[in-house]
């Protein structure tokens, strides 16, 4: 059976996040937060997002750590730039225009201290589950003010592992 379009957008993202494909879309999902990022992305970029599905279904053998590369530094800067608002959405719930972080990329490249530097880019929250779901918490080993799925003491306890969470084999 070919792969959906989903299904290479959690392989693409599992590639570039790190973190393993049945993390990021388990099987028992209720809030479905990677349909939420699929459709920002393919939205914001619909000829981009295209062609990124496309080179990942095009090298789906490959190991993670190479689509990832290969995604990254060898597909052009319109796709690298849609990886890294697709990277920024997992971690942080949030959409980053991929045209914004070229700019703010070529605005860093050229920025010498002590000037000031680049202002900070415009972004989106995605929605209260992507912000609340966003993986900088739990590879942080934290929870996001104001919402915590842990009992009452969890702080008196060790976190888990970060191997619970990030793939180490990507």
């Amino acid at each position: 059976m070919p792969a959906t379009p989903i299904d290479l957008f959690v392989t693409l993202s599992s590639a570039l996040c790190g973190i393993a494909g049945d993390k990021l879309a388990p099987p028992l999902d209720p809030l479905d937060v990677k349909q939420g990022y699929f459709d920002t992305a393919q939205q914001a970029t619909p000829t981009l997002f295209a062609q990124l599905l496309k080179i990942v279904s095009d090298n789906a053998t490959l190991p993670p750590a190479q689509l990832a590369d290969l995604v990254l530094t060898g597909s052009g800067e319109g796709i690298r730039f849609l990886a890294r608002s697709i990277m920024l959405a997992w971690y942080l719930g949030s959409w980053y225009d991929p045209g914004d972080l070229a700019k703010y990329a070529v605005a860093l490249a050229e920025y010498v201290p002590p000037g000031p530097p680049p202002p900070p880019i415009d972004f989106r929250v995605i929605s209260m589950n992507a912000y609340t779901q966003g993986w900088v918490w739990s590879t942080a080993q934290a929870h996001p003010m104001g919402f915590s799925t842990m009992t009452f003491g969890y702080w008196g306890e060790a976190p888990p592992p970060l191997s619970d969470y990030i793939d180490a084999g990507s």
